[in-house]
């Protein structure tokens, strides 16, 4: 019934994420309605629409970071980017696709890994790193590109000089990352994929989801 009426509201269905989040955060939302019961919780959902949508976006996990588990973008920079960009395609550019990306800063990671490891080569090899999620909030605040000041704890002193600008407390994606990543919401249970890619990075997504999925 709870899938139910969030499919309706959403139009995502939930049917085959992983379970224990999904009771994880069904019991997150009942504690904070004092609610003991299942049956009880539906009926506040029926009652409720808005508490639909609060759900909703609670089963929306968004956990991420700039350069979250930095091992993993050594072994993409030492490894995989080289044997993607020593013999690109000429008739097209290479392709990147992060679904999941929730709030954006795993991809504009990568774009920025991408253009360190173009180099010289940046302005003349094209770059396209799609990102999408199924919230639209996460991808609006994507596409605006700006962060609090303790992503510095993230980023080195480095790559904040060079592709970021600070103003009023916070850090803003430069434009050239930007203007590499395309934000779009999309629901990869249903949506189709794209195509010709490079990469896939689905670490952020992957994990949320059951075995059919």
């Amino acid at each position: 019934r709870i899938f139910a009426l969030l499919r309706t509201a959403s139009g995502v269905d939930f049917t085959h994420y992983k379970l224990p989040t999904i009771r994880r955060r069904l019991q997150r939302r009942m504690v904070l309605h004092k609610v003991t019961g299942v049956d009880q919780y539906v009926r506040l959902l029926q009652e409720n629409p808005s508490e639909v949508m609060n759900l909703y976006q609670d089963l929306l996990i968004h956990v991420t970071r700039f350069f979250r588990e930095p091992e993993s973008f050594d072994v993409l920079k030492a490894r995989v980017l080289p044997a993607i960009l020593k013999n690109p395609r000429a008739d097209r550019p290479v392709r990147v696709w992060v679904p999941g990306c929730s709030t954006g800063e795993e991809a504009y990671s990568l774009a920025i890994v991408l253009l360190e490891a173009l180099d010289d080569r940046a302005g003349s090899l094209p770059v396209q790193v799609f990102a999408t999620d199924v919230s639209e909030s996460a991808i609006e605040r994507a596409r605006v590109g700006v962060y609090a000041e303790s992503i510095a704890a993230d980023v080195s002193p480095e790559r904040l000089r060079r592709f970021f600008s600070r103003s009023d407390g916070s850090y803003r994606v430069s434009k050239a990352v930007r203007d590499l990543c395309v934000f779009a919401r999309q629901n990869i249970t249903r949506d189709p994929p794209f195509s010709r890619l490079d990469l896939v990075v689905c670490r952020n997504v992957l994990i949320y989801l059951g075995a059919v999925l």
